[in-house]
């Protein structure tokens, strides 16, 4: 099965599992004898049709990884611009960008109509618009994909991303600007909603957010009940996928009206202190309404560039990577970004430069929906150093599967190595030989200082991270630092910006900054950590972050001798890392970090 398949394959066996027939998921989105082509694999769909698909069976788009080609890439980046130019307020601007955008989505698919309605509203929010209008804007935009149904009858559907969206905007102007009491109602039945169709990881983007409004207006209405319910429940949604967004806020109402002992609410408070100092520290706002959520946009690669850098390193010219394919002047125009490739031809450049030749790369690729679902679980396993579980659940993947494609024979080998590794099963020796093995099915066998303009997937990235770790913990850093400077090049290098990379950005530069503390280049250990850091705040995420600080904080410890640091400034970063570690971390971690403080700040920190 070539990976071509794959999105359709996924498609397919989610739209079974929801009970959904042909014509429903496609409804609004594009013709039934369309979708049964995308199924079976017959044909190529755009990205914001792909991640409407997905998001309409309750699966999120932020589990692919997504290589675009160049008549995709000018509207995501169009895209990204009008995004920051509504933020902004610009109104002129954000008016003739929607111009070219309209023209661009000329003959595509009528999502693109709707996203534009749906930027039309955010413009008119930020500029004060009446409500009305922007309440016939969403009516409109609701209609392009869901015709007579009424939007206050969403919660009988599956929706999309931008659907949902469109649902979450007009109770937040219903709420603003008409009723609160009908916003109440309206937010509920998001909640709701959510619960049943979404998938987590969207759903942790959307809870909170929906909850803070909701426990705002039951503490208006005095129903402190049902405002400390929704502060509970979007705290355990945030520490479970370690996130931050209106967490400090839910602790707070925890604190004033839960059922808390004066000591507990010192506790909270004292957390709560420190989240603030990260946002005031790094720079970026706590933000409250938080519309501007990525599309399936968790990685981005763009063909071209991807085909270029391998044929480089690969020591092929223009020529010899056309031979038998195409003519040379295809090849530079693919690389300029100047054409899209078709499929066929696609699909075989990228099996020449070692790739699997498919439009979609699952998280981890394998053969099947089923199959995939084992994939994700042996992750969180390995995540959690539970090497006996994983190594269970790989043996029966690897039973089931069959390896006819490279992508899959190396995601098996490194996975199997980093199982037993866990378990002494094998030493650092053997463990470093095998994901060495594993890289080399799609890289060259030469030095990985030699490919400094690789563009690697996410698979090869998430083996040189388990190189690294290995080089460390053989004592091997400045092997490990060179590795992971090549994927810190890899990641600031990238055609979108970070945040559309944050998940392994943030985690290299911790593990960067890690490294480069124990062997005592402390300045640069602190610059890779606040890298991290920064990424992190940004993203509200938690879990690599509370790491980060920790990192920081002992690194300016090293240098209180030089007089670079006080404890004054270290001691911030160690008790952040504290607070997220009460919240995120393990009890050895928290007590670890206890001991650390009574030890070089001598305080016994009481929260």
């Amino acid at each position: 099965m070539k990976e071509k398949n794959q999105i359709g394959k996924m498609i397919s066996h989610e739209r079974r599992n929801a009970n959904l027939t042909l014509s429903q998921l496609s409804r609004g989105l594009c013709s039934r004898t369309f979708l049964v082509r995308v199924e079976n694999g017959e044909r190529a769909c755009e990205k914001i049709l792909a991640d409407a698909l997905l998001q309409r069976v309750g699966v999120s788009a932020d589990k692919f990884v997504y290589m675009i080609n160049p008549d995709e890439q000018d509207w995501l980046v169009l895209r990204k611009e009008l995004i920051e130019t509504v933020e902004s307020g610009q109104a002129k601007r954000a008016d003739f960008l929607m111009q070219q955008y309209r023209v661009m989505a000329a003959k595509k698919s009528m999502l693109h109509y709707q996203f534009m309605g749906f930027l039309n509203v955010m413009l008119e929010f930020y500029t004060g618009r009446d409500c009305s209008v922007m309440l016939k804007l969403l009516q409109e935009a609701w209609e392009i994909s869901m015709g007579d149904i009424p939007i206050e009858r969403f919660e009988e559907e599956n929706l999309t991303m931008t659907e949902f969206l469109i649902v979450m905007m007009y109770y937040r102007v219903k709420e603003q600007c008409e009723s609160k009491d009908f916003a109440i109602a309206g937010y509920e039945k998001l909640l709701r909603h959510l619960e049943g169709y979404m998938d987590e990881q969207d759903r942790v983007k959307l809870y909170p957010q929906i909850a803070y409004r909701l426990v705002g207006l039951y503490l208006e209405k005095h129903d402190e009940k049902r405002a400390v319910e929704l502060a509970k429940d979007g705290i355990a949604l945030l520490k479970v996928r370690g996130r931050l967004f209106c967490l400090r806020q839910f602790l707070e109402v925890i604190a004033a009206h839960g059922d808390k002992t004066p000591e507990e609410k010192r506790v909270i408070a004292q957390i709560c202190d420190s989240i603030q100092w990260i946002y005031r520290e790094f720079d970026v706002d706590e933000q409250m309404w938080v519309w501007n959520i990525p599309f399936g946009m968790s990685e981005v690669e763009l063909c071209g560039r991807l085909i270029k850098s391998r044929r480089k390193v690969l020591g092929y010219t223009q020529e010899g990577l056309s031979q038998d394919i195409c003519d040379p002047v295809t090849i530079s125009r693919i690389e300029c970004g100047k054409v899209s490739p078709k499929k066929r031809i696609f699909q075989m450049l990228l099996e020449r430069v070692g790739l699997s030749g498919g439009n979609f790369e699952l998280l981890v690729q394998v053969e099947s929906p089923e199959l995939s679902e084992l994939a994700v679980r042996i992750a969180v396993l390995l995540s959690h150093s539970r090497g006996e579980e994983a190594e269970a659940l790989i043996t029966e993947l690897e039973q089931k599967m069959t390896l006819n494609n490279l992508s899959a024979k190396q995601y098996l080998l490194s996975v199997k190595a980093l199982a037993l590794y866990n378990q002494k099963k094998i030493d650092k020796r053997t463990h470093t030989k095998r994901q060495e093995e594993a890289l080399y099915l799609t890289l060259p066998q030469v030095g990985l200082d030699k490919l400094a303009d690789w563009t690697f997937t996410s698979q090869e990235v998430g083996i040189i991270h388990a190189l690294s770790y290995s080089c460390d913990a053989d004592h091997r850093e400045e092997e490990s630092i060179r590795l992971l400077r090549i994927v810190q090049k890899q990641y600031e290098n990238k055609p979108f910006d970070l945040s559309h990379y944050v998940e392994g950005y943030e985690l290299t530069m911790r593990s960067l900054g890690n490294v480069l503390g124990n062997v005592g280049r402390y300045d640069e250990a602190i610059e890779a950590s606040r890298k991290s850091i920064l990424a992190g705040v940004q993203a509200g995420r938690g879990t690599v972050l509370k790491l980060a600080l920790y990192d920081t904080g002992w690194d300016m410890e090293q240098l209180w001798a030089s007089g670079k640091y006080t404890k004054k400034e270290s001691f911030p970063y160690v008790k952040a890392s504290y607070a997220l570690s009460l919240l995120f971390g393990k009890d050895s971690t928290i007590e670890f970090i206890r001991r650390h403080i009574e030890t070089y700040y001598g305080t016994d920190i009481k929260f």
